[in-house]
């Protein structure tokens, strides 16, 4: 399919609602239809989505401060640990940091060379290297760990670490661009990282992470039914997927 198939493309047989890149399915309907076998994949700048934005991360002395502020961040921070731009690394909003001071700040952990986080088994339970308040990602994969998911949706169990962004780190030189199509991740409302539309996300070219979205450009690579991760429950999600 084209991109500009991907973009105009509207029937389906299959609980029809409209979408930015074709025909969808709302997340309900999952076992009620055999198409959307094929991920839909559109450029991110030919998105209806795509937004240009002019954005301002938390200065440097304030992350620092609320940084020493964590007893756990001190003791990342005091090993040193370098980045490098082309290291796999995955990324997520610290929600501890969030909620004691207010202040947005991402933990970085060690990705590994396996390949796992391109086949849905993210880095949010690896070793913690390193926090920024902005993190650039190459070939970015959106993973969300369903069991842990379900357990938080149902009350079961306590937010922890089970959702990042994994790619390849970025070393940005300048003020990194916030230009792109949103894509974002909440738990309680979705079971996977989804756009403004609702529109289940598997990956992203380039993605820059600031609070909580991630803007993406270049390819985007949309869930189907299909290629879905399998739920681990009936919580509820607004996911919705592209029929191809």
């Amino acid at each position: 399919m084209s991109q500009r198939d991907a973009v105009l493309a509207v029937t389906s047989q299959c609980s029809e609602s409209w979408s930015p890149v074709g025909s969808t399915v709302e997340s309900e309907e999952i076992g009620k239809c055999s198409r959307g076998a094929r991920s839909t994949e559109l450029l991110a700048e030919a998105s209806p989505l795509f937004r240009k934005r002019a954005l301002t991360p938390e200065s440097d002395e304030l992350i620092a401060t609320a940084l020493q502020r964590d007893a756990v961040a001190r003791r990342i921070l005091a090993k040193g640990i370098d980045i490098h731009s082309g290291d796999l690394v995955g990324v997520r909003l610290n929600l501890n940091v969030m909620k004691s001071t207010g202040v947005a700040v991402h933990t970085l952990h060690k990705g590994t060379t396996t390949g796992g986080h391109t086949r849905g088994k993210g880095f949010y339970r690896g070793e913690v290297i390193g926090y920024r308040p902005v993190v650039e990602l190459r070939e970015a994969y959106f993973n969300v760990h369903q069991a842990s998911r379900e357990g938080i949706v149902a009350g079961v169990i306590a937010k922890c670490p089970m959702a990042s962004v994994d790619g390849r780190f970025l070393e940005s030189s300048g003020m990194p661009s916030f230009d792109g199509v949103a894509i974002r991740f909440n738990p309680h409302a979705v079971h996977l990282f989804v756009d403004e539309a609702g529109y289940a996300v598997e990956y992203a070219e380039r993605v820059t992470i600031l609070g909580n979205r991630a803007y993406a450009r270049g390819l985007i690579r949309y869930f189907s039914i299909r290629t879905a991760p399998a739920r681990a429950g009936s919580g509820a999600s607004a996911v919705r997927f592209i029929v191809s």
